[in-house]
């Protein structure tokens, strides 16, 4: 049964993220109006905004004006889900879920934005970074939360110097800075020595993603779900004990 309620738990929540997504890149705010349609702007009522059910019922398409809804939504409400089931079978009910949860709930908008629109949040990365930094200060104590705070800004420097540096040198901008930022939070969760290992987890998978998606050879890449991607496989690998360096 907890099971079942993790993941509608988190079904219900990739629907919230996917709102967020497609509202704080619009400057549209996350409490009102209630959910529309994007196209014809109509408020949806209740059952046509039932996470995963009503776009199987609605085929897709919005009630009123038929115009096709993006799949994306119904992905991330099921990546979501499915994520958060993984993750308590991995970690059961302890600090790690919430860590790795905060850094799911992160990377799920995260996806939407930085796909669609190539920004990321600074609320989502202040949001998810306190609550993460609490985490370890409750049950980890003063001295882990510290020093993780200290990470977090050490790798925050570090990839500034390191967006200098490659600038310079490729002559275009190479990291975003909603990129560097993000670093804060990987830093804040991982610290430094596995943060770097989550880049080259990031970096590689990054480069697979180009290699079979991406045509244009000037196309932008949104980095920042790569950066969360890695870190929360980096996350798995450390609680198994597991080192790939």
């Amino acid at each position: 049964m907890i099971y079942v309620f993790i993941f509608i738990t988190g079904v219900c929540l990739g629907s919230f993220y996917a709102c967020i997504g497609y509202r704080i890149p619009n400057k549209i705010s996350i409490v009102k109006p209630s959910s529309f349609c994007p196209n014809c702007k109509k408020s949806l009522k209740w059952y046509m905004n039932i996470p995963l059910l009503s776009y199987i019922f609605l085929k897709g398409k919005c009630a009123y004006c038929k115009e096709k809804i993006s799949i994306t939504y119904f992905l991330i409400e099921l990546t979501t889900g499915i994520l958060f089931l993984i993750s308590y079978i991995i970690f059961g009910l302890n600090y790690q879920l919430i860590v790795v949860l905060t850094l799911i709930s992160a990377l799920m908008v995260s996806l939407v934005t930085d796909l669609k629109y190539y920004y990321i949040s600074d609320r989502v990365i202040v949001v998810s970074s306190i609550f993460v930094a609490l985490t370890y200060l409750k049950f980890l104590g003063v001295n882990s939360f510290l020093s993780h705070i200290l990470s977090g800004a050490l790798m925050f420097i570090l990839m500034y110097l390191l967006k200098i540096i490659t600038t310079k040198i490729f002559k275009k901008e190479s990291l975003g800075d909603g990129d560097i930022k993000l670093m804060i939070l990987i830093g804040l969760t991982l610290g430094v020595f596995n943060s770097f290992i989550s880049l080259f987890i990031s970096s590689v998978t990054a480069l697979i993603y180009t290699i079979l998606f991406i045509k244009k050879k000037d196309a932008l890449i949104p980095f920042g779900p790569f950066l969360l991607l890695g870190a929360i496989v980096t996350y798995i690998l450390v609680f198994y004990q597991i080192t790939i360096i």
